[in-house]
């Protein structure tokens, strides 16, 4: 409870600040555009654009229990995504520590919002500085571990963008220009980069490097939740090519985690789930060639809710994936993915469904009922052998 409440203070104290700062600047004649805004002045410079897809998500119940629903059937559609190339003066266009561009006094929004623009004020920032003629900007969100910085915003919101951009570009473009944005600073950032032929010396930092540019390359996120299927599929295109499949029987695994969102009783489900031929993926470092390799290589995946699951993008058509909740914190993520890459899709979590503001049940731990999950497994698996 004591946590849930700071968080929402300083999500107010955040909100205060923001507004304040937002004055400053328009004041001095600075305009905050929104997304349509954004890409309505972008417009005459897009060289690439993928339109929204529309799909029909179905039902999810429990396999033990039908007449608990988990999801209804749900019928929408994610976000068309755009790649823009905007030649700028020096001096006209400049990014900002937290990766967004401003060009003239038009403060571009290209991913969720600007609500990272107030941490750029104070403390003031200094940054080396650095001309290059072409920039790639994929992201403007600072990194704070709980809403922004983890595998899956890494995976959907920066590489997915990056692997846009080398459908979009020439590949000397691509591989001349810099590319700039708050940096994540982990080892599978840099895996990714290998994988998709960004070297080492294109990356900087924009917090603290301040690149100057005749040009930028930009691109929206779309839809947080649900990634347009042109990313997905570019994800695929990329990767894959460079980690070929291993032949190998496919196996059933279950992916452990670590930190928040943990099962409770794990030892007691894996106990189970070792009865009917899983293998035990532990949440220790891995390389992204390991972790595309295991889920190339799975047949049936179940675990917590965790970015890991961001991995099922390598999946075989088919593989089946059984995702476990805390009933107060159950995103759609990997229910419209799994339905996207032709794979089947299955939840549960123990007791009726949280109420209330998801983000107060981000981090908290689960507990699984074994009868109830022992009964999923015997109707998802009516032939396997203990």
């Amino acid at each position: 409870m004591i946590k849930h409440l700071l968080r929402t203070l300083k999500r107010k104290f955040r909100g205060y600040w923001l507004a304040f700062a937002r004055l400053q600047y328009r004041m001095r004649g600075v305009a905050f555009l929104d997304a349509i805004q954004t890409e309505s002045f972008l417009d005459g410079h897009r060289i690439s654009s993928h339109p929204a897809d529309t799909f029909t998500l179905p039902e999810t119940v429990d396999l033990g229990q039908p007449t608990k629903r988990y999801y209804p059937a749900e019928q929408t559609a994610n976000q068309t995504v755009s790649v823009w190339l905007h030649e700028a003066s020096a001096g006209v266009a400049k990014q900002y520590p937290y990766g967004s561009i401003q060009i003239g006094r038009k403060l571009l929004c290209l991913d969720v919002n600007t609500d990272d623009f107030h941490r750029n004020l104070f403390p003031p920032i200094k940054r080396t500085a650095l001309f290059a003629p072409t920039l790639m900007a994929p992201w403007s969100h600072y990194l704070d571990g709980a809403i922004w910085g983890g595998y899956y915003d890494f995976v959907f919101l920066v590489a997915a963008k990056l692997c846009r951009f080398k459908e979009a570009l020439p590949e000397s473009e691509f591989k001349a220009a810099f590319v700039s944005y708050p940096l994540f600073g982990t080892s599978y950032e840099r895996d990714f980069l290998d994988l998709l032929g960004v070297s080492t010396g294109q990356v900087v930092d924009s917090r603290t490097t301040n690149v100057t540019f005749e040009r930028c390359v930009l691109a929206n996120t779309g839809h947080w939740f649900y990634p347009n299927k042109a990313d997905i599929f570019a994800l695929r295109k990329y990767v894959l090519a460079q980690v070929p499949p291993i032949d190998e029987p496919r196996k059933r695994i279950y992916i452990s985690r670590s930190g928040r969102r943990r099962i409770l009783n794990e030892s007691a489900v894996t106990a189970l789930l070792q009865n009917y031929g899983f293998e035990i993926i532990e949440d220790i470092p891995r390389s992204v060639t390991e972790q595309v390799r295991i889920y190339q290589n799975a047949e049936f995946i179940i675990g917590p809710h965790g970015a890991s699951f961001s991995n099922i993008v390598w999946c075989q058509p088919g593989t089946q994936l059984f995702e476990i909740f805390a009933p107060t914190y159950t995103p759609g993520f990997f229910r419209y993915l799994a339905h996207t890459l032709g794979l089947g899709y299955s939840a549960y979590y123990h007791g009726p469904a949280g109420t209330g503001d998801w983000s107060l049940g981000l981090e908290d731990d689960i507990e699984v009922s074994i009868a109830e999950l022992e009964l999923c497994m015997k109707n998802w698996l009516p032939v396997a052998t203990p």
